[in-house]
């Protein structure tokens, strides 16, 4: 999977939002089936349909799933099956100078015995990139995204009484790239409005705003060098209640970084810097921290793909008399062919989670592994597993939990 000299800047606008926006509005961290970047071409790939000058792609999985403790709870522990289904529709129409692209797709989990955590979910989203020329392109994208939160979530609800979290994001981003023989840059904008659907949520009620530079230089055929600076701002929808922090805050960074592209055996981007956390609240203290953005493919051979993705920064907090939460995430996996219609997955995980003004921390470990047989080009069958473990300085945090099952996936 070739990436673009555009590619980089994928990696930071992520990030811009981790830092703006929940940090559970993005996190996907223990789900095998997301494909490493850079995976090997395999048998089971898409025929896509001509609908008029538009491309269609169509497909979905259904996964039967076993889960050792749906509610991560420390201890009383409850297991259930639960069959979740995925179907997706793909949009694409490509002229010479401007590409049209929209995504609709579901999310629909049915548990066979606790059925308070049945769920419904799915996103749809549109996006449009314009090359005036071969050295400029201008994107706009924007989308809207019932989310189910998962239990297992740094701060996520443990209470059974009651269904996982569930909101609507509504987001969007605007970005201008410039990239020339030698030197380029990228301007970039972002927004997202997050609306919890319980009334007990809604002191989560969140708007972020964000923005990106970046300036470029190619110093070889295969590698950039780029300097970027962000901005975002974070608003909470409900003011304060008596006693508690007002958790408006506003973030600044920089990072310096290289880019590997189009890349041979390793191809990626990464970049380290510091970012500066300043809170409306004047008793929240002002914070000057590490910043990592990394997003890196190793390549030995050609049915083989080792990569390495990681995060570091600050990220919104809810927990009371918590003054700023960061997070560390890091992803080490490996994607295998084994056969032209056999492949593996292999993923270790480990995030940590550090609450700043009350001196807590958790750390998590996970391990994700998949198997794929694909039958022909439009089945295929999957064997799935994941095991994470969360140890905390508060012992109601903690958890141990197995997920596994069995996966069929189609497209079109």
């Amino acid at each position: 999977m070739r990436r673009s000299v555009f590619g980089p800047a994928s990696g930071g606008a992520t990030a811009l939002l981790l830092i703006a926006a929940s940090p559970n509005a993005h996190a996907q961290d223990l789900d095998p089936a997301t494909s490493l970047q850079g995976e090997p071409a395999a048998l089971f790939e898409p025929t896509p349909l001509r609908l008029g000058s538009a491309t269609v792609r169509i497909g979905g999985s259904a996964r039967l799933e076993y889960d050792s403790n749906i509610y991560a709870q420390a201890f009383g522990e409850k297991d259930d099956f639960r069959l979740q289904v995925r179907p997706y529709v793909d949009l694409l129409r490509k002229g010479d100078a401007l590409e049209l692209t929209a995504r609709a797709e579901g999310d629909f989990r049915k548990y066979f015995q606790y059925d308070k955590e049945d769920a419904e979910g799915g996103r749809v989203s549109a996006g449009l990139n314009w090359n005036p020329s071969a050295a400029d392109r201008l994107t706009v994208a924007a989308g809207w995204q019932h989310l189910i939160e998962d239990r297992g979530e740094p701060e996520g609800n443990t209470l059974p009484s009651i269904g996982p979290r569930e909101l609507n994001l509504v987001d969007g981003d605007l970005s201008y790239l410039h990239q020339g023989s030698r030197i380029g840059f990228l301007v970039k904008a972002t927004g997202a409005r997050m609306r919890y659907t319980r009334a007990i949520d809604e002191e989560r009620d969140l708007d972020a705003v964000g923005g990106l530079a970046r300036v470029m230089l190619r110093v070889s055929p295969l590698m950039s060098a780029f300097v970027e600076g962000v901005a975002a701002h974070r608003n909470f929808r409900l003011a304060p209640a008596p006693g508690q922090f007002n958790r408006d805050a506003s973030t600044y960074g920089a990072r310096i970084g290289i880019a590997i592209d189009p890349g041979g055996t390793l191809r990626g981007d990464a970049a380290v810097g510091v970012y500066r956390l300043d809170a409306k609240d004047k008793l929240i203290e002002s914070q000057t921290r590490m910043s990592v953005q990394i997003a890196l493919t190793y390549a030995p051979r050609p049915r083989t793909a080792i990569s390495l993705e990681g995060f570091v920064g600050n990220v919104a907090t809810y927990r009371t008399g918590v003054q700023s939460r960061e997070d560390m995430r890091f992803r080490l996996g490996i994607n295998q062919e084994i056969r032209h219609n056999l492949s593996a997955q292999l993923g270790i995980l480990y995030r940590r989670s550090k609450y700043f003004g009350v001196d807590d921390i958790d750390h998590l470990y996970g391990v994700t592994g998949e198997l794929e047989y694909a039958v022909n080009r439009r089945v295929a069958i999957a064997a799935t597993a994941r095991f994470s473990k969360r140890d905390s300085s508060v012992a109601l945090d903690e958890f141990d939990r197995f997920r596994g099952g069995l996966e069929l996936r189609v497209h079109y």
